[in-house]
């Protein structure tokens, strides 16, 4: 079958048609909703028979806001988000000091303000756009398990099994095999990504941590009883992670007795090398611990929880002639700080401005390798290293010494009351940060070439 085919004649002068995205995560569907609004076709092939609903990202950063609102995705996004994110701060899980934090209150107006929303909430609304606005150029294809790529001069394609789709780890049974043929295909296909394991093997540069970390939707009325609001990064060499206000209740607690908001509570377990059972074992502990007015279980609710372990990895390529690799399926990193879902993001938006900017005839072929490496080089420069000193900051970090041993902590310190600095602080932060890249400066000055 060749994905090709449908609009080819709408743009017979284009040095390509059409793009092959495996994977309907946020880096997938964020890239077919780019690639639309520029009237260029799409198809998007998913292993599972729906999107992610594991508990992953919850909060998206300037850059990625950006990126949202350049899709046309913002405002569905803020009306169903939380509105009030008032103070993210760092605490003491042995005392539950509050050691310092920021007022992100002042920045509350900000067009670009930082957005607030699980992310399989995310993916249902991008969802959305593909089906109901971009129907023409976005073709979803759920149930399809890529198996194979191949490339030739002209040409990328891929060979999947059609057939009963499940969760990561369902069996899954196929019913037929198929290839669907492009002009590039991208690998947005996640951690396990096939994309990434047929192009390297086992071959991913990094680190995975040897502790297991843990995330809970949960429902306590201590922590407003306790004043709680907004993120609490908890540090501690035992138990350490972040504990965040998330807004109104999930759908799918509606029948778990889940009054009150919604938080998220996301911790590492020190223990190293335990099975899955017993570190949730552990979680009253770490609850007792991490929650103020240090609860049992009986004062709590949990309606959701996932484990997972976490790495610091990045492929030595994020292009291999027509086949590209973006957000997790090139790179992961631990949650803290929220880089991993933004860097994804800020790839879908840099592969979608190169492939616009050749095919509209404004760039060369050659801004695809750009893509590649610049990319790339954001996150071993930035991301990795910033997403490494987070982790550290929460689990290797004596809280009785942090702002006077922690650069940035301190930092933070000296601003507390200090309206002016604070914003100051942000809208500095919100200026181009050192992670985003705008590919558009590489387009040709003036108008576009004309194509052959």
């Amino acid at each position: 079958m060749d994905s090709r085919s449908k609009h080819s004649s709408q743009t017979p002068r284009s040095p390509f048609d059409k793009v092959l995205i495996v994977g309907a995560g946020p880096a997938g569907l964020l890239l077919a909703i780019l690639l639309a609004r520029n009237n260029i076709p799409s198809t998007v092939v998913e292993t599972w028979d729906r999107v992610d609903e594991r508990l992953r990202a919850t909060q998206y950063g300037v850059p990625a806001t950006r990126v949202f609102r350049q899709a046309g995705i913002l405002d569905d996004i803020r009306a169903e988000s939380t509105t009030n994110f008032p103070t993210i701060c760092w605490r003491s899980v042995r005392t539950g000091e509050r050691l310092t934090g920021i007022d992100l209150s002042v920045i509350k107006e900000d067009p670009d303000r930082m957005a607030i929303l699980p992310l399989n909430k995310m993916l249902h609304i991008m969802l959305r756009h593909c089906r109901e606005r971009y129907a023409d150029y976005v073709t979803l294809l759920f149930k399809h398990r890529v198996i194979g790529v191949e490339q030739d001069a002209t040409s990328a394609s891929a060979t999947i099994e059609v057939g009963h789709g499940g969760g990561e780890n369902e069996e899954h049974e196929a019913n037929k095999i198929i290839r669907l043929t492009a002009d590039y295909v991208v690998g947005c296909d996640g951690g396990q990504s096939r994309v990434r394991k047929i192009l390297f093997q086992r071959n991913w540069p990094g680190e995975t941590f040897p502790t297991q970390l843990l995330v809970q939707n949960v429902y306590y009325p201590g922590f407003e009883e306790h004043g709680w609001e907004g993120g609490n990064y908890m540090i501690d060499d035992e138990f350490w992670g972040l504990i965040a206000k998330r807004g109104r209740a999930q759908d799918s607690d509606a029948d778990a007795n889940a009054d009150g908001p919604l938080w998220r509570v996301t911790y590492g377990d020190s223990a190293a090398d335990l099975s899955q059972q017993d570190y949730l074992r552990r979680r009253e502990l770490a609850f007792k611990k991490m929650l103020p007015g240090h609860p049992d279980p009986s004062q709590y609710n949990v309606t959701q929880t996932d484990c997972f372990r976490i790495h610091n990895r990045c492929v030595q390529q994020m292009r291999v002639g027509r086949i590209f690799l973006a957000g997790d399926a090139a790179h992961v990193c631990n949650p803290f700080g929220g880089y991993g879902c933004m860097a994804a993001v800020l790839d879908a938006q840099g592969l979608a401005d190169c492939l616009v900017g050749y095919h509209d005839g404004r760039a060369d072929e050659d801004i695809l390798d750009a893509y590649a490496e610049i990319r790339r080089d954001k996150f071993i420069r930035f991301v990795d290293r910033r997403s490494r000193k987070n982790l550290e900051r929460v689990s290797a970090t004596k809280a009785d010494t942090a702002l006077a041993t922690d650069p940035f902590l301190a930092l933070l310190k000296g601003m507390e009351g200090d309206v002016d600095a604070t914003r100051k602080f942000l809208l500095t932060l919100q200026k181009q940060s050192s992670i985003e890249f705008d590919f558009t400066t590489l387009y040709r000055k003036g108008p576009a070439s004309s194509r052959v």
